[in-house]
């Protein structure tokens, strides 16, 4: 299996990084200021403005036939195309959960999740992948189902959109091993390939779903895909430009900033036993950080035994 080159850190590589986790922190209060449109309208317009958003980027940047010779290629092998589909249809779900969750006052529970996502994504290793784990590895997943567990019992009730949510990122994620597109590409690809569906919700909506909207809505609407895409493509560029531990690092910064917006800015109730769990989820994590610095002292004393 081919490895993956080395890459040099750079200041501009953790910059780049940290605006996507901080940007990606900051949409539930932005989702929230559309809560007056109906989530699959807020889905539809999100889906085609980011696909116009995308198509404009890749004319600007020349790579508008990459494009499309890369979505040729991918048409020609049809089990990569449908995991393609797939993939556009799983992310879409996960926006429109987000979407929603935000809508009726639970972005705690979306924080929670995004939270539970590396521990979901390590088990989703070991058991799709035969990846195998350490201690500390099965320590923080036993940490993460018993932070869910607390999480239950404070909020009195199974956070079934919140996991359902994280379910569909992992999923996503675990396709994008395979599809041979890039991040500018993937993005363009599965947006297109929804925007169909999208274009005949608003259709078949009155007025396009913003009838008798306030012009600031219809322009947040409307810049829907510049928020969405602009994260995006400083990630992209960032996991370019820095190491695969920073980037772990700092992605921790979008589910706090969930957790702190939600209750800051848009004053959901929190008591303490929600609080104990999240208390408990990061833990997880903690213990999660401290393998994988655990397992990159190990790769790299086995590149140069001679360091400390």
């Amino acid at each position: 299996m081919p490895t993956a080159p080395p890459v040099t850190q750079t200041p501009r590589g953790l910059l780049a990084i940290t605006i996507s986790s901080v940007a990606w922190g900051l949409l539930p209060i932005y989702w929230d200021a559309l809560r007056s449109v109906a989530s699959n309208t807020v889905l539809a317009y999100r889906i085609i403005t980011t696909m116009v958003t995308m198509l404009i980027l890749l004319a600007l940047l020349r790579r508008h036939r990459h494009f499309f010779a890369a979505c040729a290629r991918l048409w020609k092998n049809k089990t990569l195309f449908l995991l393609a589909v797939i993939a556009a249809l799983l992310i879409s779900a996960n926006w429109l959960l987000y979407i929603i969750l935000v809508s009726v006052g639970k972005t705690l529970e979306a924080s929670a999740s995004y939270f539970l996502m590396p521990v979901m994504n390590m088990l989703i290793a070991i058991i799709v992948l035969r990846e195998r784990t350490n201690a500390f590895g099965w320590i923080s997943i036993a940490l993460a189902a018993l932070g869910v567990s607390i999480f239950i019992v404070g909020s009195g009730g199974v956070p079934w959109l919140g996991l359902v949510m994280a379910l569909t990122f992992c999923g996503y994620g675990l396709l994008k091993r395979v599809v041979p597109l890039d991040s500018l590409q993937s993005i363009t690809f599965e947006t297109a390939v929804v925007t169909p569906l999208a274009l005949l919700w608003l259709i078949w909506q009155p007025g396009f779903g913003v009838a008798h909207q306030q012009p600031g809505i219809i322009a947040l609407l409307m810049g829907a895909g510049i928020v969405t895409a602009i994260p995006l493509i400083t990630f992209a560029y960032g996991v370019q430009h820095s190491q695969y531990l920073t980037v772990g690092f700092v992605q921790y910064i979008n589910p706090t900033l969930q957790f702190l917006s939600a209750i800051l800015f848009l004053h959901e109730a929190i008591n303490h036993t929600m609080l104990i769990a999240f208390c408990v989820i990061w833990l997880s994590l903690a213990v999660y950080s401290f393998a994988l610095v655990l397992r990159h002292r190990a790769t790299v004393k086995a590149v140069d035994p001679a360091l400390p």
